[in-house]
């Protein structure tokens, strides 16, 4: 494949490569006729945890004007236009014969069927092993070299946990990853984003991760900016007036992310800190934030996850990120967020903090699990706001993308029916948006194969037997979301 038409256009220097997004001026004509016709299509779930309060679910249903966003999806208001709500999807198939949602201990496996649609405790009893899972969808999707194409990441796993949540009895596994390998090991996502910009900024290097010079730039307070300063200063003279402008608006950016991650990680106590690398998400570091302090606060550390998340999507080092807002039974406190009164029409502040999000919160009051909800809204709101600012085409990035954002349960419930999901972009205009679709009862693995088969084109052996093959309950196609 061409180069240009790949985006590998690279600055590098001692221990980086840079990728940048599309530059016209270093294009040939007949790359720059090819880009136009080009549809980087993107799949990212956005895991939930703890599922969502009841006032998730938009009390109309149809498409356009006929539906509205519930209040606790208001934050989504000004992306109403590319989305879709899916109402009654159930995981219980993936348990029960039956389809039946009870599934417990609830926390410690059904995070584990969230993209597998298998329940993995089946496939341990099968090997014969402590911990193993089926391939999970978004794994499944990066094997398929027509979506991935040459990027050099083929897939990421990013996260915003900071404590290691109680996993139900199960296998720590099923709780803190969604995302599972082809030979049936877990994935652990990446919380320190330190470690998430490193490797966005050395997708060239053998390893994805330049440790010494990662952190001898963190000791010296040296940018990444500074190992690529010549060479960017040459590439400045190949570019037009408006390449140059975004150009530098695209390297002020990448030092403001830097900074932000920096910060985020130092507060962490995360690489920026350490002279080792740093454990993986399968330890257990009972010493990490629990709630804000003094060094750590939730919403920056949203913040720059969602821009390095951007980064990775404008410069095409992947097309598939797994990003879970938190482990699955979360126990942050959230005394960050004001409390809201809630009811169909929208919401309010009213006085105090929110309570710790399992106990207090999905167990608590229901207003208090919708303030912690909404708040977790508002942050995918602001990520896709970002994708959606950015242009490809006559589309943008987000309208390339499938984004499913929701949980692996119901909410308070603890149920493996009515999930909350909602699907956020059209997927380079396959989706059908604006629309609030109810099912009577549907398998979430037909979401899954729908995606994979109607969506991105993929056939065959690991799509068509998705999950568990079935002949009373064969996947089949949502045709209600289908352009």
């Amino acid at each position: 494949m061409n180069r240009f038409v790949s985006r590998r256009t690279i600055l590098r220097g001692a221990g980086v490569a840079l990728s940048l997004p599309w530059l016209e001026s270093l294009a040939p004509r007949s790359a720059m006729a090819q880009e136009a016709g080009i549809v980087r299509r993107r799949y990212m779930p956005i895991f939930l945890p703890n599922g969502a309060a009841e006032l998730w679910k938009p009390t109309s249903q149809g498409a356009g004007a006929a539906w509205q966003l519930s209040s606790v999806l208001q934050p989504l208001a000004a992306l109403k236009a590319k989305m879709i709500v899916l109402t009654n999807l159930e995981n219980g198939t993936a348990f029960n014969a039956n389809g039946g949602a009870s599934v417990e201990p609830s926390h410690g496996r059904q995070p584990g069927a969230w993209l597998t649609c298998i329940d993995p405790g089946v496939v341990r009893a099968k090997l014969g092993v402590s911990e193993a899972n089926n391939i999970s969808l978004d794994q499944t999707m990066a094997k398929n070299p027509t979506i991935v194409a040459n990027t050099p990441i083929k897939s990421m796993q990013v996260g915003l946990s900071t404590w290691y949540s109680f996993c139900d009895g199960q296998p720590c596994s099923n709780s803190r990853t969604v995302s599972w390998n082809d030979a049936g090991k877990p994935m652990y996502k990446s919380v320190d984003p330190l470690e998430v910009f490193n490797k966005l900024i050395a997708v060239s290097t053998p390893t994805g991760m330049p440790d010494a010079d990662a952190q001898k730039r963190a000791l010296l307070n040296k940018s990444v900016l500074d190992a690529v300063l010549e060479n960017a200063t040459r590439t400045q003279t190949r570019l037009g007036v408006a390449d140059r402008a975004k150009l530098d608006e695209f390297l002020t950016s990448v030092r403001s992310v830097e900074k932000q991650a920096t910060m985020v990680s130092t507060g962490m106590g995360g690489l920026a800190c350490m002279p080792i690398a740093k454990p993986t998400m399968a330890q257990v570091l009972p010493d990490k934030a629990k709630q804000n302090s003094a060094t750590y606060n939730k919403g920056t550390h949203a913040d720059v996850m969602n821009d390095l998340i951007v980064m990775a999507f404008q410069c095409d080092a992947t097309r598939i990120i797994t990003y879970m807002l938190e482990d699955e039974r979360s126990e942050f406190i959230y005394n960050h967020v004001t409390k809201r009164n809630f009811t169909d029409a929208g919401s309010t502040e009213t006085t105090g903090t929110c309570p710790e999000y399992h106990g207090g919160g999905q167990h608590g009051a229901q207003n208090d699990f919708a303030a912690i909800t909404w708040w977790n809204v508002g942050k995918v709101a602001a990520l896709c706001a970002k994708l959606d600012a950015i242009k490809e085409g006559d589309k943008s990035i987000l309208d390339n993308c499938v984004i499913m954002f929701g949980g692996a349960m119901h909410g308070s419930n603890h149920a493996c029916d009515q999930l909350p999901i909602t699907l956020i972009g059209s997927g380079g205009g396959k989706l059908k948006m604006d629309q609030h679709v109810v099912f009577t009862k549907r398998w979430l693995r037909d979401l899954h194969y729908t995606v994979m088969k109607d969506v991105f084109g993929m056939s065959g052996p690991g799509v068509d037997d998705f999950g568990i093959p079935r002949a009373d309950n064969l996947a089949t196609n949502i045709k209600e979301i289908l352009a």
